[in-house]
């Protein structure tokens, strides 16, 4: 019976440690949200969601780079396998997926500090220029987060090149041990007094949780690749002009794009309708993503997978594999959505104080029809990225030129509510059409080449 329902369900190892770890984030970002409505006022609520979006704008400086990481991964790990914490197997995709690890220490080391510099500067212009007045105090709280963010962000390459060579399971146990230090520290930060500093506490302690089990458990891959950086053969590498780029500066915009369509909502809120609106917007938003980053676990498991079949030439694997993973993945979201919007209605019919810091359901209802039409989306996207190929660049830019020129309408002469009703017009229609439209072309021009 419990084969059967692993089966039926999608389960194997990787998607069981995903889950635990999304299933503990789940938990504690439901205490943690509690503990935010219970120690931070309504405008200090704005100003903690508000970092998080702003934070977003890292993803000018990545430019969708660890994305590409982790496909490119997954296509050498094809002819490689891990053995005590290091890389064996094929000399030549070797050379190239450590290759792969120095250009990524290069290219996120220079972002780093980029991050540091300028997007703390932007976020204190922000805060200065839309809260003059605010008795809240959120600088000091907002430099120590920029720097948890940078270090972050530096070690997020790395975290990918594993997930894309198959090591799913144990980055995701990684994340687990990640999210129970981080969020404890957030409590105990929260529950003393500390307020905004929580933010700071989280990001911090997922930093330095992450480079010490990195030190700890693939020292001889980076002695490797310290090898590799002082000796190596300049052959064999993975060239960033001649195959990286060309999808990169598609995925660039696509992920820049991105920022528009799911990012800006926050902030503008803030700007246009004060820090309380912010606020239960913030977390309305942060408690969606978070159904929507559990169901992904049962595809964004695949993709290495995925990558080492198209790499393999087994396509009809592939699709079997793909087929079953999309039908799990929009099931379980669509079970959360379903879960979470009579959780709010029953907390509304018992005049839960909590509900208050939430959007009303009228508000909701629209964003979680977004969110799902948004997920499927993905799922298509994820499939042909899987190719190495990026096709969803005008798709991103038409839908970012939509949804923020919409919202920054609608949150300047209307409200809320009817920004988000604008928003799920666009995900489902434009945004759910074109993406279809791509995936179905796409399907028609790789079965004619066989």
């Amino acid at each position: 019976m419990i084969l059967a329902l692993k089966k039926t369900l999608g389960l194997d190892r990787a998607i069981i440690f995903v889950l635990l770890n999304r299933s503990w984030t789940v938990l504690a970002g439901f205490a943690t949200l509690y503990l935010i409505s219970t120690h931070l006022n309504k405008a200090e609520q704005g100003f903690y969601y508000t970092f998080s979006s702003i934070l977003a704008l890292q993803i000018f400086f990545e430019l969708g780079f660890s994305g590409i990481i982790a496909q490119f991964a997954s296509h050498e790990m094809a002819r490689l396998h891990w053995r005590g914490g290091d890389l064996v197997g094929d000399p030549q995709a070797r050379r190239r997926l450590l290759s792969l690890f120095r250009l990524a220490i290069k290219w996120y080391g220079v972002i780093s500090l980029l991050t540091v510099l300028l997007l703390n500067t932007a976020g204190y212009a922000f805060f200065s220029n839309s809260a003059p007045q605010t008795e809240v105090l959120w600088r000091a709280p907002w430099a120590l987060l920029t720097l948890g963010a940078t270090l972050n962000l530096f070690l997020s390459p790395l975290l990918a090149l594993l997930e894309g060579s198959g090591l799913i399971a144990a980055v995701s146990a990684l994340r687990l041990l990640q999210s129970v230090v981080a969020y404890t520290a957030g409590w105990i930060v929260l529950l003393n007094g500390g307020k905004l500093y929580a933010a700071a506490a989280i990001s911090l302690l997922t930093a330095a949780t992450g480079f010490h089990w990195l030190l700890r458990h693939y020292a001889p891959l980076l002695r490797s690749l310290r090898e590799d950086l002082r000796h190596g053969p300049r052959d064999d590498r993975i060239s960033w002009r001649d195959e990286i780029w060309p999808m990169q500066w598609r995925i660039a915009l696509s992920w820049l794009s991105g920022y528009f369509i799911s990012q800006l909502f926050t902030p503008l809120a803030f700007r246009y309708q004060g820090s309380e609106t912010a606020g239960r917007l913030g977390m309305s938003l942060s408690i969606v993503t978070t159904l929507s980053t559990v169901a992904s676990a049962w595809l964004s498991t695949k993709l290495p997978r995925f990558g080492m079949l198209i790499a393999d030439g087994r396509r009809d694997e592939l699709r079997a594999l793909f087929r079953s993973s999309c039908a799990q993945s929009a099931a379980v979201l669509l079970t959360l959505h379903c879960l979470f919007f009579g959780l709010l209605l029953a907390m509304r019919q018992l005049d839960v104080a909590f509900a208050g810091r939430l959007l009303a359901p009228v508000e909701l209802l629209p964003l979680l029809l977004a969110s799902l039409a948004s997920h499927i989306v993905f799922l298509q996207a994820s499939y042909i990225r899987a190719h190495k190929i990026e096709l969803y660049l005008k798709h991103a830019i038409i839908l970012a030129v939509l949804i923020s020129c919409s919202s920054y309408y609608l949150i300047r002469h209307g409200s809320v509510g009817e920004m988000l009703v604008a928003y799920a017009l666009v995900c489902c229609t434009v945004g759910l059409g074109y993406s279809s439209y791509i995936y179905i072309g796409f399907n028609r021009k790789k079965t004619m080449e066989r």
